[in-house]
């Protein structure tokens, strides 16, 4: 598999396919040879410059500026020298590695003539080291993310087209790789509407997403992303902890933006043999993905769905069981407790510093924030409202808690640790998975008992 997971120039092939393509569209070319285009190329991974510059030779004919980001620590490894043979007037701009390509993007183009360009391209080096990726209901091995970016914005079959668009007509704000013009799950969507909101921003549910954020654009649609009161600082280091950054909502933004006052996105079709081929399993994969939990008749949290259950696989099972049998762990390798036990429990029966401990503790390990503000919330609507089984209790196989903890101790300290509730036990499917459901029934209860002193659930 690591023939599939690297950088390849394929010079021949794809200086055969330029020409060709240069050929064929050559009335457009003229027609657009002298407009300004900007390319504005985010390079974090400097060894796929080899592969880069094929596809950025594909803007040969026009009248192109280039301007590359790229983040301190690689500096030293970017080929200049090769930069600068393919477009001399090449702006080098390096940054703290922070925001992923979006904030070097939104700090680049701040310090760009905007309205000296008819079109501007937005690329980044994306990687290329997953063995596969499912997202978006769409599998992508190796390579494939990559190309779907490249060959759906700058190919040599779609580029003169897509400038064409941009340049000519007026109802198109955004090009890029159709299949990857997408909607964020409801979890996800709302985690970015609410991070927009603390900005300022008030969009709408049903946006469209480009994936990958590899685009052409209009430069006219980039105004009010550039006006922005946001700098390099103001976005996380990179790699960020999980959770939703103001890089991840103005990714989503620059798609806002590009659809507003009449406009649209237009979409190229790119690969669709090689995506043909992957549709059978694709649809396998959809019956097992995690999404399809939103289907069901119950209501996750948006954070844990995003954090734990983000583009995976999983098998679950309901269960009805006595909320006091349900157990809790803080994190891996932490002693399981009873679910009478926990700071949250012991909070609703009035130790109130012990639960000080647990959010100190959470803040301490990058898990989600929790505070007494949130939690006497929670406490509140539940007196209001009562109990509404929607909110149901996720757990493992062994019972513990993994996302409902403080809403099991309110419904234990209301009705009672007797009382019967609905969980969902939810398990990953992945390696360990597969190995353990090939072990006996029997030898596995043995194994939890021993291991744990607990008995699994199913």
């Amino acid at each position: 598999m690591r023939i599939f997971r690297t950088y390849y120039s394929h010079r021949h092939l794809r200086t055969a396919e330029r020409k060709i393509a240069a050929l064929k569209n050559s009335a457009l070319i003229k027609k657009n040879k002298d407009r300004r285009i900007l390319v504005v190329l985010h390079l974090f991974y400097p060894e796929s410059w080899k592969e880069l510059r094929e596809y950025l030779l594909n803007f040969t004919g026009y009248n192109w500026d280039l301007y590359i980001t790229y983040p301190d620590m690689i500096a030293d490894r970017i080929d200049r020298e090769d930069i600068l043979r393919l477009n001399p007037g090449t702006t080098f701009l390096q940054m703290d590695n922070k925001g992923y390509d979006v904030g070097p993007f939104l700090t680049a183009i701040k310090q760009i003539d905007l309205t000296s360009y008819e079109a501007v391209f937005k690329l980044q080096s994306k990687g290329v080291k997953r063995i596969f990726i499912y997202i978006y209901h769409q599998l992508f091995f190796g390579r494939d993310w990559f190309l779907n970016l490249y060959e759906g914005t700058v190919g040599a079959s779609v580029i003169h087209r897509t400038i064409d668009r941009i340049l000519n007509e007026p109802d198109v704000g955004m090009v890029a790789a159709k299949n990857l013009i997408v909607h964020d799950p409801s979890y996800k969507e709302n985690l970015i509407l609410r991070k927009l909101r603390e900005t300022g921003i008030r969009v709408e549910k049903g946006y469209n997403f480009l994936a990958g954020t590899c685009f052409a654009i209009r430069p006219s649609c980039l105004q009010a992303f550039k006006e922005l009161p946001f700098t390099l600082d103001d976005f996380v280091p990179v790699p960020s902890s999980q959770g939703v950054s103001l890089a991840h909502a103005l990714e989503r933004y620059l798609c806002i933006v590009a659809e507003k006052d009449g406009m649209h996105i237009e979409g190229n079709e790119v690969m669709s043999l090689r995506r043909a081929v992957k549709r059978p399993l694709e649809k396998i994969l959809q019956g097992i993905s995690s999404e399809r939990l939103l289907k069901l008749p119950y209501i996750f949290d948006d954070e844990y769905f995003l954090w734990r259950l983000d583009n995976r696989f999983v098998r679950y099972h309901i269960h009805r069981m006595p909320v006091g049998d349900l157990k809790y762990q803080m994190g891996p390798g932490e002693k399981i407790i009873p679910l009478k036990d926990t700071y949250a429990y012991r909070y609703l029966q009035g130790d109130r510093a012990a639960y000080d401990d647990y959010c100190r503790i959470h803040r301490e390990k990058g898990y989600p924030a929790m505070t007494p503000e949130r939690f006497e919330a929670l406490i509140r609507s539940l007196s209001e409202q009562g109990y509404d089984p929607a909110h149901i209790i996720l757990v493992n196989e062994l019972g513990i808690i993994r996302d409902g903890q403080h809403r099991a101790c309110c419904i234990a300290d209301r009705y009672g640790l007797d009382y019967q509730i609905d969980v969902m036990e939810i398990e990953n499917i992945d390696r360990i998975y597969l190995a353990k459901h090939m072990v006996p029934r029997p030898v596995l209860r043995l194994y939890y008992k021993k291991r744990y002193g607990i008995e699994p659930l199913s």
